[in-house]
């Protein structure tokens, strides 16, 4: 059956269509359907979720939004919100009750059985956002001591329930991590040779507590398909994979762009509107708050504005002009820190950059408007006061552009929040102080 649309879907739901709904969860791949069921009430999806099995079910379940996640389990059941966690990865049932009211999540996880429990509260345990709490336990090892026919032997009794075996990681009596061996290797050896004899000891490993970007940055620049979690004695505790990594950056770049845009990162599409002014508001009223001191800027010059009218025209020109440089200089430099290329110790090569490209973007632009302002409005002075302004204001922009993230990078804060509130605060107010104050200091060159 082909993909269906949400509208079509609660259209079967109404007339009773189940077996053409079963039909498509059977068929479809799992995050096909996921998406599909998307927007969907508590209640439609917990109809569709019926029609399938337990196992089948939970896979659907495990790759829808988590926003979507959490409203169901708030709503239904709190055994059928158990049987899907008991089911799921353990890393993806930690995530989902990590994000529930605690009290929800108490109710919930009693009904797990005991094996999967104690897989999720030792996940939930770990802070978030570090390699603990996105790794999953759900990984196969093997001890130095096995020869290779034992180990083959332990990958056919216990790899059909794991994640990956395209790299197997080896362990001491005592559990700390040695090695590592590939399939392939342990496929083409002697089958009385020992896994110590053959593995390669010179393995890479995370730190429970590394952050989750750290982790990402790790996976990616080795290129691995996933990579060894330890704690502080060297003892394995789990595995972060390169669908972990693709989540994580996916959830910081989401994270990033909220914040760039003053948003909380609890607000997604189908939230309802008062939760949404609720949390939109506050950065709204910080600003306006901005919006005012650049509105208070401007009435510093009120007689000069009056004395020479054609000032109102050209200032928003500086000001927003200052705005967009900024939010460009700032997006540079907030993926910069993300990626792990700008650090505090080297921050000031990224600061003059993005200061050397606001002069010359200034010149550039400000050559251009001066121009336009002398054939505009046939006034030579006015056209090197916008020449002078440009420069000036796409300086600052460049500067509060990379110094806002760096500051707030510092103080080990996001560098992305409320970063552009700052930097458009300071290209406006700078903007307009710089041109009218120019033109106040020009008034007799401008009649």
């Amino acid at each position: 059956m082909a993909n269906v649309l949400l509208p079509e879907i609660r259209a079967l739901l109404a007339n009773g269509e189940l077996d053409v709904l079963k039909e498509f969860c059977d068929e479809a791949h799992p995050a096909e359907v996921a998406e599909a069921l998307s927007g969907l009430s508590p209640e439609e999806l917990s109809k569709i979720l019926s029609l399938v099995t337990p196992d089948k079910a939970a896979s659907i379940f495990a790759h829808l939004d988590l926003h979507q996640q959490v409203e169901f389990a708030n709503a239904v059941d709190r055994k059928l919100v158990a049987e899907l966690v008991e089911r799921m990865s353990p890393d993806d049932s930690a995530e989902l009750l990590r994000e529930l009211k605690q009290d929800v999540a108490a109710q919930i996880l009693p009904l797990v059985a005991k094996e999967e429990r104690e897989d999720v509260s030792r996940l939930t345990s770990y802070p978030e956002e570090t390699a603990g709490a996105i790794m999953t336990t759900e990984f196969v090892s093997l001890r130095e001591d096995q020869t290779v026919a034992e180990a083959l032997e332990t990958l056919r009794r216990e790899a059909p329930d794991k994640e990956t075996i395209y790299y197997i990681y080896v362990v001491d009596s005592t559990g700390r991590l040695t090695g590592f061996i590939s399939l392939k290797n342990l496929i083409l050896a002697d089958p009385a040779k020992t896994v110590a004899e053959i593995m390669q000891r010179d393995v890479v490993a995370v730190k429970v507590d590394m952050d989750q970007a750290d982790v990402a940055k790790k996976i990616l620049d080795y290129d691995f398909l996933a990579v060894p979690v330890v704690d502080d004695e060297n003892k394995l505790l789990g595995i972060v994979t390169f669908d972990d990594v693709m989540d994580v950056m996916e959830e910081e770049a989401t994270e990033d762009m909220y914040y760039l845009a003053s948003l909380n990162t609890d607000e997604h599409v189908f939230t309802k509107p008062f939760k949404s002014v609720k949390l939109r508001v506050p950065w709204l009223i910080v600003n306006l708050g901005t919006a005012i001191l650049a509105a208070f800027t401007v009435s510093l010059f009120k007689s000069t504005i009056s004395k020479y009218v054609a000032l109102a025209v050209m200032m928003p020109i500086v000001a927003g002009m200052g705005g967009n440089a900024g939010a460009q200089s700032l997006t540079v430099v907030v993926r910069g820190l993300a990626l792990g290329e700008v650090s505090i110790r080297g921050s000031w090569r990224a600061l003059l950059k993005e200061v050397s490209v606001g002069l010359l973007n200034g010149a550039i632009c400000g050559t251009i408007m001066g121009t336009l302002a002398v054939l505009w409005l046939k006034n030579v002075w006015l056209g090197l006061i916008m020449f002078a302004s440009m420069i000036l204001n796409l300086i600052i922009a460049g500067l509060f552009g990379a110094l806002v993230p760096l500051v707030l990078r510092t103080f080990r804060l996001d560098p992305a929040l409320g970063s552009s509130i700052f930097v458009t605060t300071a290209t406006d107010v700078g903007g307009f102080f710089i041109f009218l104050g120019l033109a106040t200091l020009l008034m007799p060159y401008l009649r």
